[in-house]
């Protein structure tokens, strides 16, 4: 399994992904890999994971 490049953008994201949805995706992903693609897709979910907390702490602010 080979993961595409994703684009960053700093500051604010107009985005239609959900992040919790996605992080969930690629655990999902992870856990039917091994080796070195499932260390990448964990550390692809835990950027989804910091990406939905961020989004929930703008929302409580």
């Amino acid at each position: 399994m080979r993961l595409s490049r994703w684009r960053a953008t700093v500051g604010r994201m107009c985005t239609k992904y959900d992040p919790q949805r996605e992080a969930e995706a690629a655990m999902k992903r992870a856990a039917a890999s091994e080796g070195a693609d499932r260390q990448r897709l964990i550390q692809l979910a835990l950027a989804w994971h910091e990406l939905a907390r961020e989004r929930r702490d703008e929302r409580a602010d």
